[in-house]
């Protein structure tokens, strides 16, 4: 059986970007019954750890290269390769394609709240959605929050999705404390903080965040660190942080590059997910990784992915979500008791479950 993986989305600084990496650098390791290519961007590294000989280079640069990519460029590679068949795993597949597909959909965000996004691009992602659903063999989604969406949304029958949950790697763990010291040099954060780190844009909740961090900020030592790379719509985030009574203390450092993400979640004294909606939610379980205390959104994925190792809080309640982000800040009790869960939590998400679980699937296309 011959499959080719489409990774072109390995470049993107998100879960999905993170997915795609990991089932490329795992999936060979276990494929022992299948013969694996893996269609990787030229301008990204290759994954850690990862076997370059079952990797093709292609590039695909900007957003219209891309979508020549995951369209021509792929289809190219499935004929040379004499693929039966192709996995793509980031939401869109072949418009028309020529064998066997599965498909992963992490999340219909731009079903249930296209506001949240541009207009253009809501109505493109949700046209080409369902256009590739339509034609793909197998959906895998994320967890069993996204399986509903798809059925509400797409109309997909039970037995067309199957539910995969995605992992946490081996780097994420509590990491020392010179370690920690200097990662947040390099960021120029303080030394006591509650973060969030994902994508600025206004699912995450930042704004509301951002109060209720303001309500305890006089009697709580810690700053907030609002890190990550600017989605879309992030003018009223802005605009929040600069109007806060405690502008002085809110710090957007960016981006984390990778291998600085676990010094920074170990680092941080509470880390804060209030997301308004989420396909699965995998900052928090690296904070977890790291043996740092969450406080998350109970919305959408999230209850199934943390269960009771973090405090959920409605993320529409700013006096809860203050509340709960100074209980876990200060109370020490439920510090330990978090600490505990969240990593005994973690050790039931793994990468290399995801690319066994991912690999099942595609033998059971092919029989």
């Amino acid at each position: 059986m011959r499959v080719l993986l489409n990774a072109l989305q390995a470049g993107n600084r998100s879960g999905t970007g993170r997915y795609v990496s990991e089932l490329a650098r795992r999936l060979p390791g276990h494929a022992k019954d299948v013969e694996l290519r893996v269609l990787w961007p030229r301008h990204v590294p290759l994954p850690p750890a990862s076997l370059p000989d079952f990797f093709d280079l292609a590039g695909a640069g900007n957003p219209l290269a891309r979508v020549y990519a995951d369209q021509a460029l792929v289809h190219a590679h499935a004929r040379r390769f004499a693929a039966d068949l192709v996995h793509y795993p980031a939401n869109i597949g072949p418009f028309w394609p020529s064998g066997r597909t599965v498909l992963t959909i992490h999340d219909l965000t731009y079903f249930r709240h296209p506001e949240w996004f541009r207009r253009n691009r809501a109505a493109y992602y949700r046209l080409a959605t369902r256009w590739s659903v339509r034609h793909a063999n197998m959906i895998i989604a994320d967890s069993q929050a996204t399986a509903a969406d798809c059925r509400a949304f797409l109309g997909l029958a039970e037995d067309h999705t199957v539910v995969v949950p995605l992992g946490v790697g081996d780097e994420f763990y509590p990491v020392s404390p010179e370690q920690q010291a200097a990662a947040r040099t390099w960021y120029r954060l303080p030394e006591q903080f509650i973060l969030y780190a994902g994508t600025i844009e206004p699912r995450k909740n930042l704004a509301r965040l951002i109060a209720a961090w303001d309500r305890i900020a006089d009697t709580c030592p810690y700053d907030l660190v609002l890190a990550g790379r600017d989605g879309w719509k992030t003018g009223p985030i802005r605009e929040a942080a600069a109007a806060s009574i405690h502008a002085g203390r809110i710090h957007f450092p960016g981006f984390i590059a990778d291998d600085d993400l676990p010094a920074i979640y170990s680092a941080a004294r509470v880390f804060a997910w209030p997301s308004l909606f989420e396909g699965f939610g995998l900052p928090p379980l690296e904070a977890m990784a790291c043996g740092t205390p969450i406080v998350v959104s109970n919305r959408s994925s999230l209850p199934e992915v943390v269960g009771d190792a973090g405090v959920l809080v409605d993320p529409e309640e700013v006096e809860a979500l203050s509340s709960a982000l100074y209980d876990t800040a200060t109370d020490e009790s439920l510090r330990s008791r978090l600490i505990v869960a969240g990593q005994a939590r973690t050790r039931l998400f793994t990468w290399d479950r995801t690319a066994e679980m991912t690999l099942n699937i595609y033998r059971e296309q092919m029989k």
